[in-house]
């Protein structure tokens, strides 16, 4: 009887801790939200996960992007679960990664979050969806290189150096 009331307690204050730690729950319908929030600039959606080794190793990297580009949004999300968000803030942290927007999967179906993403995704990460302005977006699978990324910030921004 107490391990059911202390797990119960511990399942309704998990989005709460999640919350403290400036990350939010991701749950079924919040992408078509999260999308139409960024139509104004820019946006990378990266999406990234604790066991994914090459998530890992290009985490320093994103840090130096974020810093480099702050007309750019990055939203990081994060595949493990709410139950993680301990690991999850200080492995960011510990890499230097601050992004406009972090999200954790916060709902145990994690096809129907996968497919909200893309409905042409199978979870193979990392996963890197750069948008521009106009909507269109290009998907790379695997680390984003530097080459990549680089010209594509450069046909997001105007002549007078403001992103288009």
């Amino acid at each position: 009887m107490r391990f059911s009331f202390t797990l119960a307690c511990a399942l309704t204050l998990a989005p709460l801790s999640v919350l403290a730690q400036g990350l939010e729950g991701l749950h079924p319908g919040d992408m078509a939200h999260i999308r139409d929030s960024y139509k104004s600039r820019p946006v990378v959606m990266h999406v990234w996960s604790l066991t994914c080794t090459p998530c890992l190793a290009e985490l320093p990297k994103w840090a130096e992007r974020i810093k480099r580009h702050p007309e750019i949004a990055f939203v990081f999300i994060n595949t493990d679960g709410i139950q993680h968000a301990p690991a999850l803030t200080r492995r960011l942290q510990n890499a230097g990664v601050k992004p406009t927007r972090s999200l954790v999967y916060a709902d145990d179906f994690v096809e129907r979050l996968q497919y909200e993403i893309s409905p042409d995704w199978h979870g193979e990460l990392p996963r890197n969806e750069l948008i521009n302005l106009s909507g269109e977006s290009s998907v790379t699978l695997g680390m984003l290189s530097d080459a990549i990324f680089e010209k594509w910030t450069r046909r997001n921004k105007s002549p007078s150096g403001l992103v288009n």
